[in-house]
């Protein structure tokens, strides 16, 4: 079990100041994983390093890889996140730990902390907590009267209504010129798993060394399957160095 720093709330003077959720103190039994966030990774996934994208989940549903932070979740590039989750130097730490499938939902996921650059493994259901404690910490819903809420939603549907009205205004891209886009994007896409693929490689001896470390736990423990897994990774951890 993790140990977890306990919060610390502050009373002053008619202020209250309680310390922001972390992974430590909002997912049990939360994993540094010890390496850093991918170069290229995130770019490739089309999401910025802003404030309020800080913490990406980093999951496998509805068929393809999935994303979330804290105002949402989209479907984004398999072969990126194949070339992340699949690799040898990460997927010796997520043993056991199942990020979801075409025939299962995620019982765990990747949290990727942008403004440390750490990615911890965690149970899904928590990260998809500590998401939300996140958001209202750090965006709090204001307090609002009916009425201000009601020119809200006014101001919305004005807002729809003038991008409909005016959607011949944004031409279409030729065939020629979405070709081009297409291909640029493809070359990025390239680019960025090479870059993945080089950066997670510096930490394959220590992937080695971890897959032998849990080998000999399996054997003691006589489990077959863990054992013919680690077996195969090892294999292919020693042919990857050759």
């Amino acid at each position: 079990m993790t140990n977890q720093p306990p919060k610390i709330t502050c009373h002053f003077k008619g202020f209250e100041f309680e310390s922001a959720p972390t992974p430590q103190t909002e997912i049990p039994d939360a994993y540094l994983l010890p390496m850093g966030i991918p170069p290229k990774l995130l770019a490739a996934w089309q999401i910025d390093n802003e404030p309020d994208k800080r913490y990406i989940v980093v999951t496998y549903q509805a068929t393809n890889c999935y994303l979330e932070h804290i105002y949402g979740g989209h479907t984004d590039s398999f072969l990126v996140y194949s070339a992340f989750v699949d690799h040898f130097a990460l997927e010796i730490h997520l043993l056991g730990c199942d990020l979801g499938s075409d025939d299962s939902y995620p019982a765990y996921g990747l949290l990727l902390d942008q403004e440390q650059n750490k990615i911890w493994l965690g149970p899904y259901r928590h990260l998809k907590t500590f998401l939300a404690k996140w958001k209202s910490y750090t965006y709090p819903e204001p307090i609002l009267t009916p009425e201000q809420r009601e020119q809200i939603q006014g101001n919305l549907q004005n807002f729809y209504q003038e991008v409909v009205q005016n959607d011949n205004q944004y031409p279409q891209l030729s065939t020629q010129e979405f070709g081009e886009l297409v291909q640029a994007w493809m070359k990025f896409e390239q680019e960025a798993i090479y870059a993945i693929t080089e950066y997670l490689d510096q930490y394959l001896l220590d992937a080695l060394k971890l897959a032998e470390e849990r080998l000999k736990a399996a054997q003691i423990n006589e489990d077959a399957q863990i054992m013919m897994y680690l077996s195969s990774l090892i294999y292919r951890l020693k042919q990857r160095q050759n």
